[in-house]
């Protein structure tokens, strides 16, 4: 066929055009001035302090070449002849100069203590402790601008898996570090984020984690509460919570996922046919929807937290599901089966009253036996069915004020509200470490030093924070759900070119081009805020 488009011509010219293809990063760095981080990082992280790039140069040039969808040090050049923002203040480094500032964070005194078979987490060294001090600013810094006396401490833990030599193997047989992050959802913030080897149990020093984080939240805080997968099922923790052990916050009411272990299931098999109620969640419109679940308190005393006279009371929330597996074939093999006289008795079919009745507890046996990842369903059988069984442990008591918990004024929590309430951490904790691992460079490991790895980690939930602040703060209403990727292409890669004009350096942008009303909404918000010193 006869070519019909014109060719495509092109010509490249002497010199640089100084035009940024990144113009769009703009509003972080001056958010990021505007908010007094590069003196906090300089004072807390404390390797370059004197001449050269300093500690907020190479966190900034990190920052934006994650924002900017690199993923290695290697590319901070690219990065540098693209943004072109040097006389904008951004100092970005070279790919050693960052690898041997990377190298600072690693204290080499406690790889020897590393090792499979045994829990530990290597002792930081005091730049990478810094980095607990700028999280901590940056949540004042949007706790001053949007206040709040009442938050919630979301824990979760994810694996970073690598084929870097210097990972250890978790328990799923794949070599991979591990972070642990304490997240507010409230301010959509990363308060802290423990890095370890991936052999290390998920819920390990998780307890301590949480007391720090308790100690490093601003004073317009008066109000705490705690989410937390089974992980964080340890009798300290829930004591701590119950028993009002925390100073200053007193009693912090909380929702765990509860183990599900045999004496838990003959107590959720214990629960009347009557108590069993249909979970419901609430839509987007505020519209009540069924679950296809249903949920009822157990009467459950676990021998670590007996209750004592005038101690706190502990509930247990049980969620079922019916099971809708291969279960016709199981059912056929047995009916066939019952006819035959060799039979083991537990395995016959009771025929009593003209209907088939399994017997369940053996039906269970051969479902986990044919695939025992089912295990994990907790499946259980009551009547003539079988069901899939969740729980949470909770010191919330019905009645409560649901506003804080999300609730509209005057509606109070019962145990299914609980449980909904409990839910909403498991999809943002999934979402969250998705968007540090795949759309910025948390999933990346740079070195084969555990400290500096942790402090790419830890570069990575802060670019995440800047994101989060810039699309939920500053940017107009309809961007909060933008991932990294979406300002991407919509922002942070629009053009821009850097100009000299009586006597001032300005960025300059074209008002019919992508991104242009973003940015302008963008450098207009951050002007009018105060700027915040340490």
């Amino acid at each position: 066929m006869r070519e019909t488009r014109q060719k495509i011509q092109y010509k490249i010219a002497e010199g640089s055009s100084n035009t940024s293809s990144f113009a769009g990063l703009a509003p972080i760095v001056e958010f990021y001035h505007r908010s007094g981080l590069p003196d906090v990082i300089d004072k807390s992280i404390g390797i370059r302090t004197t001449r050269g790039r300093k500690d907020h140069d190479h966190v900034l040039s990190l920052v934006l070449l994650q924002l900017a969808g690199a993923s290695a040090v290697d590319h901070l050049p690219f990065l540098k002849e693209k943004l072109s923002f040097e006389r904008l203040g951004v100092d970005i480094p070279s790919p050693t100069a960052c690898r041997a500032w990377l190298k600072e964070f690693h204290n080499p005194n406690e790889d020897i203590k590393r090792g499979m078979g045994k829990a530990f987490i290597p002792e930081s060294n005091r730049h990478l402790d810094g980095f607990g001090k700028v999280f901590t600013h940056l949540f004042s810094v949007i706790s001053a601008m949007d206040p709040r006396a009442s938050i919630t401490l979301d824990q979760d833990a994810t694996f970073i898996e690598t084929e870097s030599k210097g990972a250890l193997w978790n328990y799923q047989g794949n070599r991979s570090y591990e972070a642990f992050s304490t997240y507010c959802p409230e301010h959509d913030l990363v308060l802290a984020s423990k890095y370890s080897d991936g052999n290390v149990p998920p819920g390990y020093m998780q307890f301590e984690e949480f007391k720090e984080v308790l100690k490093g939240l601003p004073e317009e805080v008066t109000q705490v509460s705690l989410r937390s997968d089974s992980a964080g099922y340890q009798t300290d923790l829930l004591r701590y919570c119950s028993e009002g052990r925390d100073s200053r916050f007193g009693f912090i009411p909380f929702t765990i996922s509860s183990p599900v272990r045999k004496e838990f299931k003959q107590a959720v098999k214990a629960v009347a046919e009557r108590e069993w109620k249909p979970l419901m969640r609430r839509d987007s419109d505020g519209s009540l929807i069924p679950t296809g679940q249903e949920w009822a308190e157990v009467v459950y005393v676990p021998d670590n937290l007996s209750r004592k006279k005038h101690g706190p009371d502990y509930r247990f929330l049980a969620v079922r599901e019916k099971y809708c597996g291969p279960l016709d074939e199981i059912k056929d093999n047995f009916e066939k089966n019952s006819e035959n006289e060799t039979l083991s008795a537990p395995g016959r079919i009771n025929n009593e009253a003209g209907g088939y009745q399994l017997y369940i507890p053996q039906v269970i046996e051969a479902i986990e036996k044919e695939n025992p990842d089912l295990r994990r369903l907790h499946l259980t059988g009551m009547g003539t069915d079988i069901y899939k069984i969740t729980a949470v442990a909770t010191n919330i008591e019905d009645g409560t004020d649901g506003e804080r918990y999300g609730l509209k004024t005057g509606e109070t929590m019962d145990g299914g509200k609980i449980i909904c309430w409990h839910r909403q951490r498991c999809g943002k904790s999934e979402e969250l470490h998705h968007i540090l691992k795949d759309n910025l460079a948390g999933g990346h490991i740079p070195s084969a030093n555990f400290g500096a790895n942790a402090a790419w980690w830890n570069i990575s939930v802060l670019a995440l924070n800047l994101h989060n602040i810039l699309k939920n703060q500053i940017l107009p209403k309809g961007f909060s759900q933008s991932r990294p990727k979406t300002l991407r292409f919509m922002l942070y890669t629009m053009a821009g070119r850097i100009v000299s004009h009586g006597r001032r350096i300005m960025i300059k942008v074209w008002r019919n081009d992508r991104g242009c009303e973003l940015f302008r909404h963008a450098m207009e918000r951050i002007a009018r805020m105060p700027a915040f010193g340490t």
